[in-house]
Order: structure tokens, then sequence, then C-alpha cells
């Protein structure tokens, strides 16, 4: 089959080769009659651009570049899987191409590669987004939210949504509730404990000494964190992990020790992924749009590549909570 040029094309549709590029490229100033002409020429030609050479003409590489934190078990982990989920969709249904780096912060991504990048929550890579922000190279950040950076940043409302899980928990009438953290040295992690001290200082429940425990999300963290406060003598009557991964690993924890979940303890986690709905107790849970922050960050940073968007984006969305039945009403007087 004959292979069809640019040349061709300008012929069959009556104009120079200049507006060809230029409609190929999504150029604003081509009239609408000369960029359906071009278009019908395409149709009919089949012609099809050669992707180096729109690279070239545009200075663009079609590329964009995702930063994740390197953690162990990275490619197992349900944040990673959404996330990827949802840049994915968006990057496929753009016609756009996707660099994924993996990095524990020493290593950074050419800029030269790429026309923007997203960055997987910036945990040790702080240096990378100051690098970044100061080539002037677009940019979004995921599961972060920065008010004091002027760079755009769509993530999730870890604080509200652990506030809803404290609220909850305490309309079921618990008023010893205690929390396994995330990592806290992470941003979410931070974020979700803010939330649980909030919301318990708001319905005047009292955060003892031993109810705050720390976890790093992975399920084993959460074993002894869950040992210390179910064997303590002023144990909980609920527990809200800051995973799901470590409320499940918090369930069986209390099912070795003897107690009944949820008729002598409820358990809340966050995330809703698989396991939560699968586990031995059904997984009461915070859901939240993971694979839609990684869509809406790919839309956004596409409009700033294409110089439609100049302001920073900043969006946090909303989460849901999953009832299922590792909670209970309590009526025990502590």
């Amino acid at each position: 089959m004959k292979k069809i040029n640019i040349e061709e094309v300008a012929r069959a549709a009556g104009v120079s080769t200049t507006t060809v590029s230029r409609v190929i490229n999504d150029v604003s100033t081509v009239s609408e009659a000369n960029r359906q002409r071009v278009l019908d020429a395409i149709r009919r030609l089949k012609y099809r651009p050669n992707p180096s050479a729109r690279r070239l003409a545009s200075g663009k590489s079609n590329t964009v570049g995702i930063v994740l934190p390197r953690f162990a078990d990275m490619f197992h982990s349900f944040y990673v899987s959404e996330l990827i989920k949802g840049v994915g969709s968006a990057v496929e249904r753009l016609k756009l191409n996707l660099l994924l780096h993996v990095t524990d912060g020493r290593s950074f991504v050419d800029v030269s590669t790429v026309d923007g990048i997203l960055f997987a929550d910036i945990d040790g890579n702080e240096d990378q987004l100051d690098f970044v922000m100061n080539q002037d190279l677009p940019c979004v950040v995921l599961n972060h939210f920065i008010n004091e950076l002027p760079v755009s940043c769509i993530s999730v409302d870890n604080r509200a949504a652990a506030e809803q899980v404290v609220d909850y928990l305490a309309k079921l009438g618990h008023r010893d509730i205690a929390t396994i953290t995330g990592h806290l040295r992470t941003p979410v992690g931070i974020e979700r404990l803010d939330g649980y001290l909030k919301a318990m200082k708001a319905r005047g429940l009292e955060v003892k000494p031993h109810f705050v425990q720390r976890g790093d999300y992975s399920g084993p963290s959460a074993r002894e964190p869950a040992k210390r406060l179910l064997t303590h003598p002023d144990r909980p009557t609920a527990i809200f992990a800051a995973s799901d991964e470590m409320a499940v690993t918090t369930i069986e924890t209390a099912l070795e020790l003897g107690l009944r979940v949820p008729e002598e303890l409820s358990v809340v986690g966050f995330d809703d992924s698989p396991i939560a709905a699968f586990a031995r107790v059904p997984l009461t849970t915070v859901w939240q749009p993971l694979s839609q922050v990684g869509e809406m960050a790919v839309d956004v940073l596409s409009k700033f590549i294409a110089g439609k968007q100049r302001q920073p984006v900043k969006t946090l969305l909303g989460t849901k909570l999953i009832e299922r039945q590792s909670c209970r009403q309590t009526w025990l007087e502590r």
C-alpha cells in the first residue's frame, strides 16, 4: 500500500502543507472550513501522521511522566493499581504516552523526554518537585494537597473522611475509639490522624495515651499495635485503622485473642480495597476515588501542556463510608 504524505493531503484538500500541519496539531488559527477540508482529505486518503514528525514539528513529545515513590510491595498496592488505572484510562483517551519513573528520591526523571509530570504523592520526592517547578514544566501532585506552593494538586479529603469515621462510631455508642495510623511521614497518615483527633475533640471524647498507635499502612505493621490496644486493661471498643490491610489484621488479631467482632470490638478501615469485602468479618471502610484522582490529574496536566490552563488547580475529592459487618452498636459502659 502506498504511503500517503502531507503534500498529497494538502493537494487533495486544496490548502497548503502548513494548514494541514496546523490541523493535525490542533492549532486554533485554522478556519473551520479549511479544517473540515483537511479532515475530509485525511479520511479519504487514510492518512496517518508520522508520530516522530509530529513531535519534531510541535516541539512536544506527546508523553507525560508519572513519578511513583518506591516502597515495599508497591506493585501489589491497591493505591498504586487504582491510581495507575485512572491515569492509564486518561492517557489512552487523550492519545498520550506514559513514562513510569519509580524512585526513592535519588534519581530524577529526564524532563527533556516529557511534556509534563504527575507526582503520585511527593513522599521523598520533594526535591524533584522543586526541580520540575523551577524548569517551568507542567506538573500535578496527586494524593497530597499543598496550599503553600503554586502547584496543581488533586487529593482526597482525608481529614473529613476520618472525622466521618469517628462520627459514625460515636453514633453507634462508642466512646473509647482508638486509631492505628498510617506512616506519619506521609501527608495522608498525618491528615487521617488529624481528622480523628479533631472529631474526638468535637465529640468530647477522650483520646487516652494508648489510643494512638502507629502503623505504616501494611497489614503486618498493625499486628503489634492491635495487640497493645486489645490487651490493655482499658481497651477500646472500636478501632479506626488508616488502611484496609491494617484493619483486617486488627480483626484477625482480635479473633486470635478471643474477642468477637463486631460484638466486642468494632473496626473501620480505609480504601475499600478488595480485601475489605472478603475479610473473615466483612469490613466497614472508607471508599476513596483513587482512579478518579488519576484521571482528573491527567486531564488537568493536559490542559496546562496545551496552554489552556495557567493558574494552579487545587481539588479535594470526597469519600464515602461503606458499611459492612465489622461494626455494631455498643451498650458497654466503660
